[in-house]
């Protein structure tokens, strides 16, 4: 018994400890920079609902993200409001 919390212990608390939450938002591209990554977002979601600058993936094609509704993952599980959130999930599949 002793040895399977030991175990269990183990395992669990180095996945706990790596493990990385994100919000997963809707909006639409009001902006992008290619060449710096920053983007703006009129966010629908209501956890973060507003006009957003975020950074993203650099050299992506304006005219494909620009005035579009996206679907997209931050790297945080809440949005805070003085902070340039990063997007982890790609805005072009």
């Amino acid at each position: 018994m002793r040895l399977l919390l030991i175990v269990s212990i183990l395992i669990l608390i180095p996945a706990l400890s790596i493990a990385v939450d994100e919000l997963y938002l809707t909006g639409k591209v009001v902006y992008y920079e290619p060449d710096t990554g920053k983007i703006k977002i009129d966010v629908f979601s209501d956890s973060c609902k507003g006009l957003r600058e975020f950074y993203t993936e650099k050299k992506l094609s304006k005219e494909l993200i620009l005035n579009k509704v996206i679907d997209f993952g931050i790297d945080s599980d809440h949005c805070d409001r003085f902070k340039t959130h990063t997007i982890t999930t790609p805005l072009l599949k």
